[in-house]
């Protein structure tokens, strides 16, 4: 009995530990081909609007890794442009699992 209940709370425990480490956002190829770049990148470009984007940034009340929250924002951000026709987007700002970014067409 003992044994069954410490068993099952180390299996938590790795649970707990692993998942903040995961990425969940996947992107298609063709959203790959979307540069992320600085605003000051985007002077001749065509603005196509704004594209917010929201991931976990707690999971069991753990927060996740800064680095891969923004990779999975960013990718989010990626997919939505190409959606929108833009080729190229501008990080605004990334907060508490929130990212703002900016889309355009660039020649």
């Amino acid at each position: 009995m003992i044994r069954t209940t410490v068993v099952k709370a180390a299996t938590l425990v790795a649970i707990t530990l692993l998942i903040p480490a995961c990425t969940w956002v996947k992107i298609p190829d063709d959203a790959r081909a979307v540069a992320i770049v600085e605003a000051s990148a985007v002077g001749n470009c065509q603005r196509l609007g704004s594209v917010s984007t929201n991931v976990a940034w707690k999971v069991a009340g753990i927060k996740r890794g800064e680095n891969k929250i923004r990779v999975e924002l960013d990718n989010l951000a990626r997919e939505r442009t190409f959606g929108m026709g833009g080729n190229t987007v501008v990080r605004e700002s990334i907060r508490e699992g929130t990212g703002e970014y900016s889309a355009y067409k660039c020649p």
